[in-house]
């Protein structure tokens, strides 16, 4: 009985002793000067445990980890099966037409990109409202980006077409627009969300916040952008003291955002299912999107982590889920001090692929 109580013991000791090396080198990897003190959180899903923290309510520059709390924000004002329209009309004169637009953020006068990511091609809807291929038209418009018109004009004199183009009003479109010839509709929100989370796509990114503050009626400055997002987030429960938003896909370096409230984002996204294209959408390590290339270091990470990456300037950030044994955690790790240059940003990647492979062979 005696020998088998010293047995229990030795075991107890030697797991007691097991989980706190892991934790140790788990803090060890989290403090590596590479990070350069990183504002960082690890929380079990389930159970809410922390796991490893430093500095979690800092606020720092995001960079694209921003993406998620803006598709979070687009979601929660606009739905994830809204579509965007954008029309073609004829007008009076055989060389006038007509665009009707809802401000589209999959709208693109890229052929490539249309037929890669299932973008609407715009200058489809200028060859049905110009059948005869005329090279002297005017394009009266509504609702359209100030990139896509610059754009258009490109594809325009790449055709060899002049093209004048001129703002209307609704209003004044009502009146000047005739016959609608053809019309584009936009893939569904949820489908924009993931090709925004799979690929980091800056300008639908900046879109979609822009839309979501339109839809509240908030201008989309910085403070109105800011104003949305916080009044969402606060909605859902997540605290944003101190949060700063200038843009909705992470390029500003004013952005401020903690990683706590990346993590409770994060928390959200695993519990509701409206926000299910989010997840769905996660680049995983080692296979698909802005991760594909990574974790190269750190092999037994691959295919155990979704996330979203992130960099700008002196700022090198990850967040999403890490899976150890049948436990899932949140994780936001936003290292916003690294010297800016290629080869001091790779040491930050390379620190927090080791970090997550650290957490996934442990015993937690």
């Amino acid at each position: 009985m005696r020998r088998l109580l010293a047995i229990s013991v030795a075991l107890l000791l030697s797991l007691s002793s097991e989980n706190a090396l892991a934790l140790h080198t788990i803090e060890k990897r989290a403090s590596a000067t590479a990070l350069s003190s990183p504002g960082m959180l690890f929380m079990e899903s389930t159970e809410l445990k922390v796991l490893s923290e430093n500095k979690p309510d800092s606020l720092r520059v995001p960079a694209s980890v921003l993406k998620l709390l803006t598709a979070v924000v687009a979601i929660e004002n606009l739905g994830t099966e809204t579509r965007f329209t954008t029309s073609v009309f004829s007008m009076a004169n055989k060389d006038e037409l007509l665009i009707r637009g809802s401000r589209d953020p999959f709208l693109t006068t890229s052929r490539a990109i249309a037929d890669k990511y299932g973008h609407k091609y715009l200058p489809y809807l200028i060859s049905k409202g110009n059948p005869d291929n005329l090279k002297k038209i005017k394009i009266f418009y509504e609702g359209l980006y100030p990139k896509d018109l610059y754009n258009l004009s490109v594809a325009m004199k790449n055709r060899k077409i002049k093209a004048k183009l001129i703002e209307v009003s609704s209003a004044q479109a009502d009146e000047i627009g005739r016959d609608e010839l053809a019309s584009l509709t936009s893939a569904p929100i949820s489908k924009m969300i993931e090709h925004l989370t799979l690929w980091s796509d800056n300008l639908v990114a900046d879109r979609l916040a822009d839309a979501a503050a339109r839809k509240v009626g908030n201008p989309t400055t910085g403070k109105g952008l800011t104003a949305t997002y916080k009044e969402v987030l606060n909605n859902l429960g997540i605290a944003t003291e101190g949060l700063k938003i200038r843009d909705g896909s992470g390029l500003s370096k004013s952005n401020q955002v903690s990683a706590r409230m990346i993590v409770d984002t994060l928390m959200l996204i695993r519990k509701d299912e409206k926000f299910k294209s989010i997840y769905d959408g996660l680049p995983i390590a080692g296979e698909t999107g802005t991760l594909v290339k990574r974790f190269e270091k750190a092999p037994e990470a691959k295919g155990k982590v979704r996330a979203k990456t992130g960099w700008v300037n002196n700022s090198v950030t990850l967040a999403g889920y890490v899976k150890s044994g049948d436990k899932e955690y949140a994780f936001a790790i936003l290292a916003d001090g690294i010297t800016p240059s290629l080869k001091n940003r790779n040491r930050a990647r390379a620190a927090m692929d080791k970090l997550l492979e650290t957490i996934i062979k442990g015993d937690h």
